[in-house]
């Protein structure tokens, strides 16, 4: 069975400076508590897909909008597994 998941973040950067994320998710696809290295203009997240890989008929949408003056990074927590199978 294949999977069916999407993911929705809005990025936008708040009065005091801070970059925000508010996420809506479907399925299995998920994004990661924010993370600020940078410090607080620059939000990093990871996205992750927790069934830990991909077969032919998945499907995977993951959108992205990113407002005035935000900036992020998006990652993977490592290399996805795809697998052979009919779709």
């Amino acid at each position: 069975m294949p999977w069916h998941a999407s993911l929705k973040l809005d990025y936008r950067r708040d009065d005091d400076g801070r970059c925000r994320v508010t996420h809506h998710h479907e399925g299995p696809l998920r994004v990661l508590r924010s993370l600020y290295p940078e410090g607080p203009g620059v939000c990093h997240n990871v996205v992750i897909h927790p069934p830990g890989g991909i077969v032919g008929g998945d499907r995977l949408d993951i959108s992205v909008a990113l407002r005035a003056r935000a900036h992020a990074l998006l990652s993977t927590p490592g290399a996805t597994r795809f697998y052979d199978g009919d779709g």
